[in-house]
This record gives structure tokens, C-alpha cells and sequence, in this order.
């Protein structure tokens, strides 16, 4: 089936055009694996640099439409959201480009291109983890997370996996955010309400996520219970949400039995 492309790079890359648009041909022999669930990233050396290039699992038939005819695809988004996040001053892998390969479907693949970023932990590793310095870390961490926060930034998938940290040598530390395409953009700081609802995709203990949350509350001046009056608000109204969709979606299937 004849395919066409979409590729579109980042102002500093036009003189590696001809290396990205040779990627999605090497990636499926090349480069290092560094996530494969839904969707797959590689490390993929380019003229000595290395980039993450994320293939992105091929949306299902409707999906293909509509990311050709009625919205972006997650790798346009993500690339766009990065933009936005480095011009407001909160760190992501700096993106490099975006590929989709289209056919007469609509979206066949999309490939999301950003530097490669050699972090020290990811949250969730730091909270494993437990370094001698773990509290101060966290208490930057959500330092960090405030700060975009207040610049208005709703980042729908804060989990502990796409938090990345580096420790510099010289004892502060550095925060990216990572997987970015569901990301909304206010020209306001968030509210309270919202910047709670954030913290329920934390996969992390009840006491474990309760400390975080007493220590945001410090840190953005908010109450304490209020914070947590919110969160589970929040909770509650996720986990039927996601109860009526197991359950819509096992209707489905029972119909088409």
C-alpha cells in the first residue's frame, strides 16, 4: 500500500534531515531498547550523538482518521508540548523532530524524536531506591513540579516514571519531564484542585504519597486539608471512571460474542 511521510524538524536539526528521515528504517534492527509496552523507545546513535526515538503503537482504525483529518497525533503533540515546556523554562529532552508515515487509512506509524538524557533515577526508582539524600531530592522534586505548576502547565501523566533526575556535580539536581504529549498549557497558574488531581496518577504507598502531598502543601502554601479533601475527590471520581469503562468496554465485547 503506498505510503506518504510528514516529517518535521527542529530549527537546530535541518542538517541531520537526511539522518532522520532514515530512522524509521533503522529502527527496527538498530539501537538500544529502553521501554516496550504499549509503545516502544530505542537509543539510537546518530553522528555520535544519541537520541530516544519513540515508535508509537499504531492507533486503532477510527483513531487513524482522526489523527490525519481532526487532531494531532501523539507524536506532533509531544514534539509541540516540548517546545512549549523549554520556552517556559521547565526541562524535557530537547525534541529534535517527528515523523508519521501515512496510507490510505490514515496513520500508519509515528516516530517521536528527542535527545537522549543519561539521568540518575527516575522518581519512582529514587523513591525505591532510598539514597541517604532521598527527602531532599523529593522536597526539589516537588519544588520542581510546583514551579510548572505555577507557570500553568497540567501534566496529565505525572507518574513516577516520567520524572527523570540527574544529580550534577556540583549538588543540585536537575528534573525532565518525559512522555509529555498529554500535557494542557493555561495562561494562568493551575488551582489547587488541579494541581491535586495531578498527583493521583503517582503510583506510589497511601504513606508515601500522603508525605508528598503534606510536603506540596508546604511548599505551594496550601492547606494541608484541603489538599487531601481534593484527593480524594479526585481519587474517587478516577476509580469510577475507570470502573464504568472496564465496564462499557465488557459490554462490547459480550455484544460481539
Amino acid at each position: 500500500m503506498k505510503k506518504s511521510y510528514k516529517i518535521y524538524t527542529h530549527d537546530q536539526y535541518h542538517n541531520y534531515l537526511n539522518e532522520i528521515t532514515a530512522l524509521p528504517s533503522r529502527f527496527d534492527n538498530e539501537g538500544v531498547v529502553l521501554y516496550h509496552v504499549r509503545n516502544c523507545i530505542k537509543k539510537i546513535e546518530v553522528q555520535g550523538n544519541a537520541w530516544n526515538v519513540k515508535s508509537f503503537k499504531q492507533p486503532h482504525p477510527i483513531n487513524r482518521i482522526v489523527y490525519r483529518h481532526l487532531r494531532k497525533s501523539k507524536a506532533e503533540r509531544s514534539f509541540i508540548n516540548a517546545t512549549r515546556l523549554l520556552n517556559l523554562g521547565i526541562n524535557t529532552p530537547h525534541p529534535i523532530a517527528y515523523i508519521i508515515e501515512y496510507n490510505l487509512l490514515g496513520i500508519y506509524k509515528s516516530f517521536y524524536i528527542s535527545q537522549h538524557i543519561d539521568y540518575d533515577y527516575t522518581l519512582g526508582e529514587l523513591i525505591t531506591q532510598c539514597p541517604d539524600n532521598k527527602e531532599l531530592i523529593m522536597n526539589r522534586c516537588l519544588q520542581f513540579i510546583n514551579e510548572f505548576h505555577r507557570k500553568g502547565v497540567y501534566f496529565l501523566d505525572l507518574s513516577v516514571g516520567n520524572i527523570l533526575i540527574k544529580q550534577q556535580p556540583d549538588g543540585n539536581t536537575t528534573f525532565y519531564l518525559v512522555d509529555v504529549n498529554r500535557t494542557t498549557f493555561y495562561n494562568r497558574p493551575l488551582t489547587c484542585s488541579e494541581s491535586i488531581k495531578a498527583f493521583c496518577r503517582l503510583d506510589t504507598t497511601h504513606e508515601e504519597k500522603e508525605w508528598i502531598l503534606r510536603r506540596y502543601a508546604q511548599i505551594s502554601g496550601y492547606d494541608f486539608n484541603q489538599v487531601m479533601q481534593y484527593y480524594h475527590n479526585h481519587s474517587h471520581h478516577d476509580a469510577n471512571r475507570r470502573r464504568l469503562k472496564r465496564l462499557h468496554l465488557k459490554n462490547i465485547l459480550n455484544k460481539n460474542k
